[in-house]
C-alpha cells in the first residue's frame, strides 16, 4: 500500500518488521521480497532493486518470476546490462523456471537501450521459437524506437513482417470480440 503511494521509506520499514520468526530468526517469504522489489522498480528506485535483489539471493530466498522481471528490468535502467543476462539465464540453469513474454520484455528492453538491436531481434526470434506468440506491443515498439535512436534501419525493415503478422493478429480479435 505504502509503495503504491510512493512512500518507499515506509514500505521498507514494513519490510523490515514484516520478516516472519522462526524459531527466533526472522525469515522473509518470496513474496514480501517480490513485493518490496516492485516498489523500488515503479519508484524508479532501480539500483535498489538490484541490491535488494543481491541481498534476497544471499539470504537463500528463492526468486519467483515477478522477481526476475522486476530485476532485468532494473538492470536495463541502470545499464547492467551482462548482470541482468546473467539473471535471465540463471532464471532457467539455476532456479528452473521458464521465461515467459514479459520476460523476453524486458531483455528486448535491456539490449535495446544498450544499442544491441542484433543481440535484441536475436531473443525475440528465440522467444519466437519457443512456442511465445508474435510478442507484444511493447517489445515491438522497444525494437522500433531503438531502431530510431541509434538509426538501424536494416533491423527495422526486418521487423516489418513480425510487425504485420502481429496486426494482423490483433485484427483478428478485435473481429472476434465484435462478433461475441
Amino acid at each position: 500500500m505504502y509503495g503504491k503511494c510512493g512512500l518507499v521509506v515506509e514500505a521498507l520499514q514494513v519490510f523490515s518488521l514484516a520478516g516472519l520468526r522462526l524459531g527466533g530468526e526472522i525469515r522473509w517469504d518470496v513474496v514480501l521480497w517480490t513485493s518490496m522489489l516492485g516498489v523500488y522498480g515503479r519508484n524508479g528506485h532501480f539500483e535498489e532493486v538490484v541490491l535488494l535483489f543481491k541481498e534476497m539471493l544471499k539470504e537463500w530466498i528463492k526468486p519467483d518470476e515477478v522477481a526476475f522481471v522486476t530485476v532485468i528490468s532494473a538492470c536495463g535502467h541502470t545499464g547492467q546490462i551482462r548482470l541482468g543476462l546473467e539473471y535471465f539465464d540463471s532464471m532457467t540453469q539455476v532456479y528452473k523456471l521458464i521465461p515467459g513474454p514479459e520476460h523476453y520484455c524486458c531483455v528486448v528492453d535491456l539490449l535495446c537501450r544498450a544499442g544491441e538491436l542484433e543481440k535484441a531481434m536475436k531473443v525475440v526470434n528465440e522467444m519466437l521459437q519457443k512456442g511465445h506468440k508474435n510478442g507484444s506491443v511493447s517489445l515491438w515498439m522497444a525494437l522500433l524506437n531503438a531502431c530510431s535512436d541509434h538509426e538501424n534501419v536494416r533491423v527495422g525493415f526486418g521487423m516489418w513482417d513480425e510487425i504485420g503478422q502481429l496486426r494482423e493478429v490483433m485484427r483478428q480479435r478485435i473481429k472476434e470480440r465484435c462478433c461475441i
